[in-house]
């Protein structure tokens, strides 16, 4: 107990030496992170960030409220112009687009989004997909590249939110209780 307390409050005085752009109340980022340009990154409340995850804030992200990321997911906002270059394979020019995932988007293991990424409010990415370009909300996608496969319930997702049924949010005032499907 008092082990996981000291290890929690180590992490907890690292992450506050990363200078966001913004970080939001009830944020939890798990260890191992890297973050390139963490002022480019903006963070809303209650949002968890899993084990070893790489986020390059180069050309800006913003990650809305309620957003929950797996374990080793890459965002890149940037990447090197290998279009008319003065070297080979790239030169020194980047080409940064903004990240947007927005609100209650649950991303799974393994994804990595790639600069210009716009994702939907509500949608579910499949662990090990590669996003690039505009997402419609409520989506469930998966593959490289990813595609919409199913979409969520729109009606009963608005009804949650309406309550303020937010995982992360409840997850950190106690407010759940662990079920299982059978």
């Amino acid at each position: 107990m008092v082990l996981g307390q000291i290890k929690r409050a180590i992490r907890k005085y690292q992450l506050s030496k990363v200078r966001f752009g913004k970080l939001g109340t009830g944020v939890e980022i798990q260890p191992h992170y890297s973050f390139q340009k963490p002022e480019n990154i903006f963070i809303e409340d209650y949002v968890y960030i899993g084990p070893h995850a790489f986020i390059s804030g180069l050309g800006g992200i913003k990650i809305f409220r309620g957003v929950i990321i797996g374990p080793r997911v890459k965002i890149y906002s940037a990447n090197h112009v290998f279009r008319n270059a003065r070297a080979i394979p790239y030169d020194e020019t980047l080409d940064e687009r903004p990240v947007e995932i927005h609100e209650n988007v649950w991303i799974g293991g393994d994804v990595i989004i790639v600069p210009g990424a716009i994702i939907g409010e509500g949608v579910i990415v499949g662990a090990g997909s590669v996003v690039s370009g505009k997402i419609p909300p409520y989506s469930i996608i998966a593959g490289n590249p990813a595609k919409v496969i199913s979409t969520r319930d729109e009606e009963h997702y608005q009804e949650l939110k309406a309550k303020d049924l937010v995982y992360f949010k409840l997850k950190k005032e106690g407010n759940l209780e662990r079920n299982r499907v059978t």
